[in-house]
């Protein structure tokens, strides 16, 4: 029985004679459980690899990241597959769940080599940091720059209004949607501290968690360079690190595995172009950086806002055992095209 089926069934035997829809709330306790198996056994292998989800600590050298641009097919819960643009890692860096993921020490030189093997022109970028240069179809090209300040950082691409650009080429594309491009970059304090940054907070434990979504319409005719764009962007497709339920609940750097006591430090970014409150039960946080600056003011909380190009670092204490919901507000974000449970739903797992 597929775990969708045997969620109704559970919600069916404990409310057989109501015709009122259980609460989120219920819902999410009766998830919680039923996909549990999935999520102990995948935070039992997360804890058990040394290493995972520990800072590097290490003092840095010029750092590469080699990317290619390439379109992929993201199979959905209520059976659609839509296409999405996705960097793939090709040498330099990692991933997390299916997306690139690099850090370097802050202040080194990082070179970014991307092959775009798209149909459009793209323009690879860090946000806030470098913009690389216009890069065709089936060509190869490079940018670098010093690593910014310690902290997370989106790679994605530069766009502009319509017009904007060198050329027809880059112009046409400049107006055009590059949904599920991205990336994390992650600049490591240059005293190798295991810190946010130097005079930060420190950590035990991280997790990259990069946020994007989809309009099915958008996605289908974004690498067709003669295709016009109709109607306003309305979300239905939702993925955190190139992943949906139940899918995050099997990825060891998706689902947040902690022992008890552990600092855990989560780098929330969102490229999806839908503002995103994201909410964890069972704790409260401190917000240690918005965007990359430290942030004073918000004290703990348990719902934190990533608006669309930005992020958010959190540090959460873990000082309760259990299995605990981590999903946006937004309940769009947990569904695929109005079926629920799916999405963005991710799940804490303290031992």
């Amino acid at each position: 029985m597929s775990l969708p089926a045997a969620l109704h069934e559970n919600l069916t035997m404990n409310h057989p004679h109501s015709s009122i829809s259980p609460s989120r709330r219920t819902l999410l306790g009766i998830l919680a459980g039923g996909a549990g198996l999935t999520a102990s056994a995948t935070a039992k292998r997360a804890l058990s690899v040394p290493g995972l989800g520990k800072g590097s600590g290490a003092k840095g050298a010029p750092a590469t990241w080699v990317l290619d641009a390439v379109e992929t097919a993201n199979s959905f819960g209520d059976g659609a597959t839509i296409p999405f643009f996705e960097y793939q890692a090709l040498g330099g860096g990692q991933t997390r769940g299916s997306l690139p993921y690099a850090e370097a020490t802050e202040g080194v030189s990082m070179t970014i080599t991307v092959t775009n093997s798209l149909a459009i022109s793209i323009r690879p970028a860090v946000i806030g940091v470098a913009r690389g240069p216009w890069i065709r179809p089936g060509q190869t090209d490079t940018f670098t720059f010093a690593m910014p300040p310690a902290g997370t950082w989106l790679l994605s691409t530069a766009q502009g209004p319509q017009g904007s650009g060198t050329g027809s080429r880059q112009a046409i594309a400049a107006g055009r949607p590059t949904i599920g491009l991205g990336g994390t970059l992650v600049s490591r304090p240059a005293s190798g501290n295991q810190v946010l940054y130097d005079g930060g907070p420190s950590f035990d434990r991280e997790y990259v968690l990069l946020f994007d979504d989809a309009d099915e319409r958008w996605n289908a005719t974004q690498n067709d360079p003669r295709a016009t764009l109709s109607g306003p962007y309305e979300a239905n497709y939702f993925r955190v690190n190139g992943l949906t339920f139940p899918g995050t609940f099997g990825d060891m750097d998706t689902l947040v595995s902690a022992m008890m006591g552990e600092r855990v430090l989560i780098r929330m970014g969102n490229l999806g172009r839908v503002r995103q409150s994201v909410h964890m039960h069972g704790f409260h946080s401190d917000v240690a950086a918005r965007n990359n600056v430290p942030e004073v003011h918000l004290g703990r909380k348990d719902t934190f806002p990533v608006p669309s190009g930005t992020t958010t670092d959190i540090i959460t204490t873990m000082n309760q055992q259990g299995m605990f919901p981590f999903h946006p507000h937004d309940v769009t974000a947990v569904t695929a095209n109005g079926f629920y449970p799916f999405g963005q739903l991710m799940l804490v797992v303290v031992n």
